[in-house]
């Protein structure tokens, strides 16, 4: 005699056995650890620094609003870019940057803490090796973390100086906030260094979600007028001297700097940057010395509503210094 079963009561019966399903890894202690692990790290370099991180915290899921919002009030903003595109957030406060100053300039850092001032090329010349390493550091602590939604490497892009634009510069989505208290050996002061970083699918991670809705055309032809009108400096460069440090240091007032009458055919029109966007030659027009422009106008690729030129930064101990010959403004 055969017997039939109801498959609808033996899959009940499987189904009541089973194991249930691993509940998925929660990242946020392993990042926690990983950004404590990346800032000793990069502070190794660096004698008298003594940088204690404490009071780490990782948020996932914020918006750029909150992103903004929670920023120190002063100190260095920076983008940060990923292989692909990514883009993320690095805000440094003043105090980490002082203490990064003081120790590569006096070896040891002052125990009466500064007020807050605009950043310099020099503070973020000086700030760079730290980020660098910091950067790095957390790309490996953190690039085996099960559950991660964010890039595994991020670099220093760019720095931001008015606050304004990081809404123009970053991104609408999700980010994964990472954010550190700072204190350091033997003195009172303290600081604060945040991370955000843009979350991503990672492959394998499941099905990629179904695109946002389209921007708006006529907010993205209002912000491209906006930025047609912004201001920008550029520079008539005739020519640029390089000599030693020594002799720089001895120049005074009446000491002469020839240059070639060649060097009027090779005049240099340059944007921020040291880009170079059109070359030409010194003369007159009107009585009034003018700069005649050769050929076409380089035109940088039109850049992603998210992206910004990078500004390159100085060596902070040149071994030469570089003299503009004559700028015509």
């Amino acid at each position: 005699m055969t017997l039939s079963v109801d498959p609808t009561v033996l899959r009940r019966k499987i189904a009541a056995h089973a194991r249930p399903p691993a509940a998925p890894p929660d990242a946020v202690p392993q990042a926690i650890r990983a950004l404590g692990r990346a800032l000793r790290h990069a502070a190794t370099p660096f004698d008298g620094l003594g940088l204690m991180p404490s009071a780490i915290t990782v948020t996932a899921g914020c918006d750029l609003d909150g992103l903004v919002a929670g920023l120190p009030d002063h100190g260095l903003i920076a983008a940060l870019e990923a292989e692909g595109g990514a883009r993320g957030l690095l805000a440094v406060g003043p105090g980490l940057i002082d203490a990064l100053v003081e120790v590569q300039t006096t070896g040891r850092i002052e125990a009466a803490e500064l007020p807050p001032r605009p950043v310099t090329r020099i503070d973020e010349a000086l700030v760079r090796d730290f980020i660098d390493l910091a950067l790095a550091a957390l790309g490996r602590e953190a690039g085996g973390i099960a559950g991660r939604d964010w890039p595994a490497r991020m670099a220093y892009g760019s720095r931001i100086r008015d606050r304004g634009q990081i809404n123009l510069l970053m991104p609408d989505g999700a980010y994964t906030v990472m954010s550190a208290g700072l204190g350091f050996d033997g003195v009172e002061r303290r600081s604060r260094v945040v991370l955000a970083l843009p979350q991503s699918k990672l492959e394998g991670a499941g099905p990629t979600p179904a695109a946002g809705p389209v921007a708006d055309p006529g907010w993205i032809a209002a912000r491209a007028r906006m930025l047609d009108a912004l201001p920008l400096s550029v520079e008539a460069v005739l020519m640029r001297l390089t000599r030693p440090l020594a002799r720089v240091e001895g120049l005074a007032v009446g000491d002469v700097l020839p240059f070639d009458a060649s060097d009027l055919q090779a005049v240099r029109l340059e944007a921020a940057g040291g880009r170079v966007v059109a070359t030409g030659r010194l003369g007159q027009s009107g009585g009034r010395r003018a700069l005649r422009l050769n050929g076409q106008v380089a035109r940088a690729p039109s850049p992603a509503p998210t992206t910004s030129t990078p500004v390159p930064v100085p060596d902070p101990m040149p071994a030469a210094v570089s003299l503009p010959g004559l700028v015509a403004r």
